[in-house]
């Protein structure tokens, strides 16, 4: 199979090429810079425009016909709506099935705002939130990690609150839930690990862990949210209280700590995808992940600059 990464600079895709490679996919990558690791560790690799650019899915699509692309998994934020607003159009014209969710659970994933009425419309606890100057900590509504997170004491009290939200501060234990739904949002694996340690919004040490309240408020927010393919649920827990606070419809960097407590969740995925069955594998619970960071060494003439 002919396989199409995004964002092959990231983290995100560093801790799951070993997976990919395990597939023995054709794996074509993109990003919008070639001085990456990501960008020497693929079968092809090329440089996009940013989402920001006009033409940016103009150039995506002559790489997918190029290169008679099967599979495409979005993992950019940025992207993740046009590529779902696009799933059967590439279908019709190339056969290519892009593994997202459907525009109305990426609306809601997207903005803070539709998240937080999503919760409240499905009773699923979280932190009270508002388009007003209100509550103590103030978020963008769209945004990705702790970026642009900001106390409302260190703000003016004429701070502009356009395309932002205010939201009650919650205490306790951090969790990423990862879970991997099939294409009829059936929920396969739904595995709560506990974020030990986390550096510029990433996980970089966790653990995984058995929550029986964790998991069946996320059945509920999966059989509301109708997704599909690898997406994951944050949410704090202190004793008995639990808060939710964001739903990211795309596969986290720290997942590939929940493929290694079960197994490769690409091989589900070529299941659903050629219509094979696919039996769950048990999940190992206390199973800890420790990211470092490896060097990869490339000589000039070996290195790949822009597009191939």
């Amino acid at each position: 199979m002919n396989i199409l990464v995004e964002g092959i600079g990231s983290m995100v895709f560093s801790t799951q090429l070993k997976y990919y490679k395990e597939m023995n996919w054709n794996i074509v990558g993109i990003d919008i810079d070639d001085m990456s690791a990501g960008f020497n560790n693929v079968s092809k690799a090329y440089i996009v425009p940013r989402y920001s650019d006009a033409n940016c899915f103009k150039k995506i699509e002559e790489i997918i016909k190029r290169e008679n692309i099967d599979i495409i998994f979005p993992s950019v934020n940025e992207g993740l709506l046009e590529w779902s607003k696009r799933k059967e159009c590439f279908y019709e014209k190339y056969k290519a099935r892009i593994i997202i969710s459907n525009e109305r659970a990426i609306n809601i994933c997207f903005d803070k705002w539709n998240t937080y009425n999503f919760f409240i419309e499905s009773n699923i606890p979280t932190p009270r939130t508002s388009l007003s100057f209100k509550y103590d900590l103030i978020k963008p509504r769209i945004g990705r990690g702790s970026a642009g997170i900001v106390f409302k004491d260190k703000l003016p009290d004429n701070f502009s609150m356009d395309g932002k939200v205010s939201q009650e501060i919650v205490k306790g234990i951090e969790y990423t839930i990862d879970v991997l739904c099939d294409f009829n949002s059936k929920p396969i694996y739904i595995i709560p690990r506990k974020r030990l340690g986390v550096q510029s919004g990433l996980s970089v040490k966790g653990v995984t862990i058995y929550d029986e309240q964790i998991i069946r408020y996320c059945r509920v927010i999966v059989d509301m949210l109708k997704p599909i393919g690898i997406i994951n649920i944050q949410c704090f827990k202190d004793g008995d209280d639990i808060f939710f606070i964001e739903i990211n419809p795309r596969i986290a960097g720290g997942s590939s700590l929940s493929f290694a407590s079960t197994e490769n969740w690409f091989k589900a995925l070529e299941c659903f995808v050629q219509g094979r069955p696919y039996e769950a594998k048990e999940i190992i619970y206390g199973r800890y992940m420790f990211r470092t960071f490896e060097d990869v060494i490339i000589d000039e003439d070996d290195l790949r600059i822009g597009m191939e």
